[in-house]
């Protein structure tokens, strides 16, 4: 007698997580680049996106002078933090070895899985030695992944695995719902 309650229960705290799948598309596009600028490697990110948003990072630097690069959706604790941290950041235990892992790469070959995704579709999941995040693989100039953002508002931190010190982070705003007859 007691279930029939309990599942009415259940269904009513399940129902709205998935209402809340559904990424209801803003048709804005924001911009990550990766860039060289003056001999240093970096994310120019915006601040902010908006749940909907889609979100293109784009390699704007030359592989065979830099070498190939990760974009990938980590825990703010995962970050290496420190240069020891970033010099053993391919050692086991450490985040840039899991992200090769994410995206089924093995010693010097490239990536098998790319983009890695976890959770649902899009930028939405960040990730931790113990946790496979969304991480997209780049090794040519001019290329580009657009998804869209399907996280919840919040902040996400992202990094390059392969150069551990371009690290960067922006914030996810709740889409703005209009007032119909306004």
């Amino acid at each position: 007698m007691l279930a029939v309650p309990v599942a009415a229960a259940l269904s009513l705290l399940v129902a709205p997580a998935i209402a809340d799948a559904a990424v209801t598309p803003t048709g804005v596009t924001d911009t990550i680049h990766i860039v060289l600028v003056k001999g240093k490697l970096k994310f120019e990110a915006p601040s902010s996106v908006t749940q909907g948003d889609e979100l293109e990072i784009v390699n704007d630097t030359n592989p065979k002078q830099v070498g190939p690069h990760t974009f990938s959706l980590v825990t703010k604790g995962s970050l290496p933090k420190t240069p020891p941290a970033r010099k053993s950041c391919f050692t086991p235990t450490h985040i840039c070895l899991s992200i090769a892992k994410w995206q089924g790469a093995h010693g010097e070959e490239p990536p098998s899985i790319n983009p890695s995704e976890a959770g649902p579709e899009g930028w939405s999941t960040m990730g931790t030695i113990a946790k496979t995040g969304d991480s997209w693989f780049t090794q040519k100039k001019g290329s580009s992944l657009t998804q869209v953002v399907s996280a919840n508002a919040g902040t996400l931190y992202f990094m390059c695995a392969v150069h551990p010190w371009m690290q960067g982070k922006i914030q996810v705003k709740a889409p703005t719902v209009g007032v119909p007859g306004v």
